[in-house]
């Protein structure tokens, strides 16, 4: 839920707050939002190598959790703060406390990510967890993303300033967000962990040899990392993932990014429609929930997140043909992406949690951290890329964050934004997938394989 509430929260609101509150210009912006992502690599990265080298009487995630909660909190809310000061100083300000999010998020993201992939070895019970985490995410999802736009709309019907009111929607999700996420990280059973520390250390990887000899020069460390990285990218089942990512993803960003400009600018719709759509695209998903865990134990993970986002994909394409005209015709679009939303938020994990058996198959190295950062940092660079080009589309249709009325090649691309350019970046999700290699049946061999081995090594 914390994780869903500042993520919804800043990749929908942040380059439009940016741009229309803070009147940062378009392509600044995005540039602002894709610098704060490029760091999120760099973050990613450190945290999913110490995590899995950490070693606490709290366990070797939980501290990460509980460390990044309030950080997370507060910087969010300083994220959506307006003041006086010279371009050059806000562009500045805004930057930094965006790097100060990023961070404190994987701090909490990366371990919180890979402590799912520790619970459970069964192909099925992943989908299921996923599912339980993906309910609780649509509530996170709720709270960014349908919130804003109404108390923002009730703060300025009572006299308050526009900038005054995103404040304390900053203020609000800040503090649900860091609440959340200690409570969640404090709830974690010792003993769930202590399991998963024992099973590492049973099956000798090399985490568990190097843990107590951990490089004492920061370059030591980046080049081990960078062996962990690029062990794990000869697995074809890791880079189809991660490439799956990094195209949805940029297609997801696009859309929750520029759906603010089309429905203020191309719809004019009033706070609380755009607030009633919102709450529909969250809501109608979970829907999909129980009918996704249901068809992933009769058909495998891949099978169903191609069926689910070629929908989304076609849907993409075909409204980006025929226009979307009014308020109906959105709330149509929002049902199809919806199934392309729940097929990438509960199944991408669960596969990628698949990958962490091949990478101990293949390279006979235990280290969920550093496979779940990877797809954590193809997350981020599809968040740069996607808030980069959004920006530079905007700039260069010529978009005004101050006029009320947009030019018609402004709107056009508005459009293009939310349908077409996205259908393209989701077709080259599908082609990742279509060559994803870990089915059902071949996870089952991998679990036999690392079983006898496990065997044989005992005898």
């Amino acid at each position: 839920m914390g994780d869903a509430v500042v993520y919804s929260f800043i990749g929908t609101f942040l380059l439009f707050f940016l741009t229309t509150v803070a009147h940062v210009p378009p392509a600044i912006a995005g540039t602002i939002a894709a610098v704060g992502s490029v760091w999120d690599v760099v973050a990613s990265s450190l945290v999913g190598y110490l995590s899995d080298h950490s070693r606490s009487r709290f366990g070797k995630r939980r501290p990460f959790i509980l460390a990044g909660a309030f950080p997370l909190g507060i910087a969010t809310a300083l994220l959506f703060t307006t003041f006086e000061a010279p371009q050059s100083l806000r562009i500045l300000y805004y930057m930094l406390m965006l790097l100060i999010v990023w961070t404190a998020f994987c701090v909490f993201y990366v371990p919180y990510l890979a402590w799912g992939a520790e619970l459970t070895q069964d192909y099925d019970e992943r989908t299921a967890l996923r599912g339980y985490v993906y309910v609780y995410n649509t509530l996170g999802g709720a709270v960014g993303t349908i919130l804003p736009t109404v108390i923002v709309d009730a703060l300025m019907q009572i006299g308050r300033s526009e900038a005054g009111s995103w404040q304390a929607v900053g203020i609000i999700c800040g503090i649900v967000t860091a609440l959340v996420i200690f409570i969640g990280g404090w709830g974690i059973r010792q003993e769930r962990e202590e399991g998963s520390i024992t099973a590492e250390k049973a099956a000798g990887g090399n985490a568990a040899r190097t843990s107590g000899k951990r490089p004492a020069a920061a370059l030591a460390v980046l080049a081990d990392i960078i062996r962990n990285y690029w062990e794990i990218l000869h697995l074809r089942s890791a880079r189809c993932i991660i490439l799956a990512s990094v195209f949805y993803l940029l297609a997801n960003t696009m859309i929750s990014s520029d759906r603010m400009y089309f429905y203020t600018y191309n719809l004019h719709l009033p706070a609380w429609t755009i607030s009633a759509i919102m709450a529909f695209q969250t809501f109608i998903s979970v829907v999909f929930v129980p009918v996704l865990i249901r068809m992933t134990r009769r058909f495998d993970k891949r099978s169903m997140f191609l069926a689910g986002m070629g929908i989304s994909t076609a849907a993409s394409a075909v409204y980006g043909l025929t226009g979307i005209p009014d308020a109906a015709q959105m709330v149509a679009y929002s049902f199809f992406l919806s199934m392309g939303s729940i097929c990438y938020w509960q199944l991408i994990a669960a596969m990628v949690y698949d990958v962490c058996e091949d990478d101990q198959l293949t390279n006979r190295r235990e280290r969920s951290g550093m496979v779940i950062s990877m797809q954590s940092i193809s997350e981020s660079l599809s968040e740069a890329l996607g808030l980069q080009l959004l920006g530079v589309i905007l700039g260069i249709a010529g978009f005004d964050g101050s006029a009320s009325v947009q030019t018609e090649t402004a709107l056009l691309w508005t459009h293009l934004s939310l349908t077409v350019i996205p259908a393209l970046f989701m077709i080259l999700t599908l082609i990742c997938i279509w060559r994803y290699p870990i089915t059902k049946q071949v996870y089952q061999r991998i679990l036999q394989a690392l079983e006898e081995r496990k065997r044989a090594e005992g005898d």
